[in-house]
């Protein structure tokens, strides 16, 4: 695909706030606006507050409001407002607006993924639209019914979803997968990179990896339950990203399965796959994935399930296990033992782990980086 220039083009990012650091999203977002910015274009960032080194420029947007449904009502509205101050050329929004160029809700839909964060905290999914968020449903129809030129749609997943809910909205779809950096992230660092994490971790037995800024959502209480069904196995757990760790080092306590975990407020993600020889993503909601691009990429195998966007890749038994449901324990305390039996098999030498670690990757050889910002570019320029 060829890749057009961006020059004099001024391209605006509507969002909360700048900050590449806090999430997969985040980290998606800021590629693709240093890739513009490489290509050319202007970058504008419309937010209540950024990061130092985020890229682009950062044009703070205030809001106040006496309610938080005001307060979101308003800064929608001004974050329209500035861009359009701005003159900007095309303006993608990844927050509910009332209108914007390109909508890139890296959340998928609305409704089902506050469904599936109230499941993850054992409430009823039927009641999860309220508050504010009945504020972002009306803009997410708004938007769905017009006020977006297109809807890029980071999944199948989530372009069924809007499908579904949407009907009208199909001709201004586009499904552009995430793509991940298959020369950053690949199996030949594991003897550099992943030993050295390996050693610094001090871990024994096969080494289990969760990576989430939102532990909850993405299942790590299932994930210590399952793993506390495994006390008699060798592994240890390295639980990276936690913004909040106190609640979930209670409960590894409680379970009594402390000394077996490692925890890490930040850890290269990179160094993390490397070393791990299981990446666990038990999610109640992930529209895509980074978490399991990255790790598919550097030839760890996957536990995850029907709710992550990205589980489509996992075709082959080597490459991971798909798990039906979110929340069953029992299901993902099998898939574990038999991927610590795999590591212990590879570790004795009765498989050849290169050639697994490259059927692992095997899977996202498709979805490279560069392929992913080509056909970003194209929504950008093709309005």
């Amino acid at each position: 695909m060829t890749v057009p220039s961006l020059h004099e083009l001024t391209v605006g990012f509507l969002i909360d706030r700048w900050e590449p650091a806090r999430g997969g999203a985040e980290r998606a977002l800021a590629r693709f606006a240093r890739h513009l910015l490489g290509r050319g274009a202007r970058v504008l960032a419309f937010a209540e507050r950024a990061d130092a080194d985020a890229p682009g420029e950062h044009v703070r947007v205030r809001t106040r409001g006496l309610t938080r449904v005001a307060r979101e009502r308003r800064l929608a509205e001004r974050l329209v407002a500035a861009a359009e101050s701005a003159r900007c050329d095309v303006t993608i929004g990844v927050r509910h607006l009332s209108r914007v160029d390109v909508f890139w809700p890296h959340g998928g839909a609305l409704v089902p993924a506050l469904r599936a964060r109230e499941l993850a905290r054992g409430g009823d999914p039927e009641r999860a639209v309220r508050g504010r968020f009945r504020a972002f449903l009306e803009f997410e129809r708004e938007l769905l019914g017009g006020g977006a030129r297109r809807v890029v749609c980071v999944s199948r997943l989530v372009e069924r979803e809007f499908e579904l809910a949407y009907p009208t909205s199909r001709a201004r779809l586009v499904r552009v997968d995430n793509g991940v950096d298959l020369e950053r992230f690949r199996p030949t660092l594991r003897a550099t990179l992943g030993a050295a994490t390996r050693r610094e971790l001090a871990l024994d037995g096969p080494l289990i990896a969760f990576a989430a800024r939102d532990p909850e959502l993405k299942g790590l209480a299932t994930l210590l339950a399952a793993l506390a069904r495994l006390r008699d196995r060798p592994w240890g757990l390295v639980v990276a990203g936690p913004r909040s760790p106190a609640r979930w080092q209670r409960l590894a306590r409680e379970l009594g399965l402390a000394e077996r975990v490692a925890w890490r407020a930040e850890l290269d993600p990179a160094a993390l796959w490397t070393a791990a020889d299981v990446c666990a993503a038990p999610t109640f909601r992930d529209t895509s994935g980074l978490v399991i691009l990255e790790a598919l990429a550097c030839g760890t195998p996957v536990i995850t399930t029907a709710a992550a966007g990205a589980a489509e890749l996992v075709v082959r038994r080597e490459q991971g296990t798909v798990l039906p449901r979110p929340g069953d324990a029992d299901a993902l305390a099998a898939a574990l033992a038999e991927r610590i039996e795999a590591a212990r098999a590879g570790s004795r030498g009765d498989v050849d782990p290169e050639a697994e670690r490259e059927l692992v990757r095997s899977a996202v050889l498709g979805r490279g980086e560069d392929a992913w910002l080509a056909a970003l570019t194209e929504v950008v320029t093709s309005l």
